[in-house]
């Protein structure tokens, strides 16, 4: 016996941890998804400065560079801009969606790498001074653009590669002067690797934090999930299914403050099975429980969804009528009875069951205890009366 519980926990904690583990990568793969999302429109929104970087480029580079190499560095950055900008928004446009764009995304990293990489092929090589300050604006754009790809690192690094790969064999094939270009790879290279350390241990943050963005949103909604649960047993009857005497108190409440405020009419129904402890004593109290259940069911099945119906006690049921005067109420009141008469509300056993109706609708001077005990007295009158009667 205990070896069966032992067991029997163990695979309990077993499933448990494997739900956990399952759960924390649905809520990392949705973090993923999120930080593609946001990286998609932060790139777009960052490529529309890189034309300053150009400027500066042409700035830096001008009566030192010839027109002709200029001009073709900013030829084929401009193409690459306008590609990647169409891009992106195309992406946006169907919804930043991880599985179906990151090849895309992906791409525009790696071609906009190519188009800064490609300085050190056109722009520099006419001057050491130039080429520093050259070397030191693709590294300003390196760490821009960290922040640009910082919830999808994998792009960023693949931008960064990019970048230095064709830096490098432009720096020492351009560059005369070997030392300088190889300073200057070297330099790169630890640049762009500290950045990569540092930008993946900012991506970590992130995603981790969009990570706990979701999951606190999940355990939100399951709160009010829970909380509007709790709400609806509080004013519901567990039996029927109808609204209970809490939930009847509040309802009349409303409609009572509509009334003084707007002179709205109300009326309620009192409805009392007859006969019903001859159901109990001869078919036993889970028959009676199912009559409860089906006689409620009829009821609302001949309601309107503005009325409001609710177990008051035992056998008894009230049904609140919103804007019906008392002439409206006996009509109600009468539909219903025979309605519940006209056929059985059980097949096996057959039972046919009759209600007694008290019908009453809220005056000036009442208080609502007053609009139910006349109600009340109107459903006994109709009992002493012979029941199946509406009284009013």
């Amino acid at each position: 016996m205990h070896i069966d519980v032992a067991c029997s926990n163990e695979r309990a904690i077993r499933v448990d941890g494997m739900s956990a583990v399952l759960h924390s990568a649905a809520d990392l793969d949705l973090a993923r998804a999120t930080g593609f999302s946001e990286c998609v429109i932060t790139l777009r929104r960052a490529l529309t400065t890189t034309p300053a970087g150009w400027i500066l480029a042409v700035w830096f580079c001008w009566d030192i560079v010839p027109n002709t190499a200029l001009f073709r560095w900013l030829g084929t950055a401009a193409l690459v801009w306008a590609f990647s900008l169409w891009t992106l928004q195309d992406v946006i446009k169907k919804g930043s969606l991880l599985e179906r764009h990151r090849t895309r995304l992906h791409l525009v990293a790696g071609l906009d790498g190519l188009a800064w990489g490609l300085m050190a092929w056109f722009l520099m090589g006419h001057s050491l001074v130039l080429d520093a300050t050259l070397m030191a604006l693709l590294c300003g754009v390196i760490a821009i653009n960290a922040q640009a790809y910082a919830t999808y690192p994998v792009a960023y690094y693949r931008q960064i590669c990019t970048i230095l790969a064709v830096s490098v064999v432009g720096l020492l094939i351009h560059v005369a002067n070997q030392k300088s270009a190889t300073d200057y790879a070297a330099g790169l290279t630890v640049f762009i690797t500290l950045i990569a350390y540092y930008t993946h241990e900012m991506s970590k943050r992130l995603l981790e934090g969009f990570r706990l963005q979701r999951a606190n949103a999940s355990l939100a909604e399951r709160l009010h999930l829970a909380l509007q649960k709790v709400e609806l047993d509080a004013a519901t009857d567990a039996l029927t299914g109808q609204g209970n005497r809490r939930a009847l108190e509040e309802f009349l409440k409303q409609q009572e403050s509509l009334y003084r405020s707007s002179g709205k009419p109300f009326s309620i129904l009192m409805l009392d099975i007859d006969f019903f402890k001859a159901i109990n004593d001869g078919h036993g109290h889970m028959t009676g429980d199912e009559v409860l259940r089906v006689f409620a069911r009829r009821m609302v099945e001949y309601l309107r969804p503005t009325d409001f119906c609710a177990r008051f006690g035992g056998e008894e049921f009230v049904v609140v009528l919103p804007g019906t005067a008392m002439i409206e109420a006996r009509e109600v009141a009468e539909r219903l009875r025979v309605n519940v008469a006209q056929a059985p509300l059980l097949e096996a056993p057959v039972i046919h069951v009759t209600v007694s109706i008290g019908v009453a609708t809220f005056m000036p001077k009442q208080t609502l205890p007053d609009l139910l005990a006349t109600a009340d007295a109107r459903v006994y009158t109709a009992k002493n009366a012979g029941r199946n009667q509406v009284h009013s």
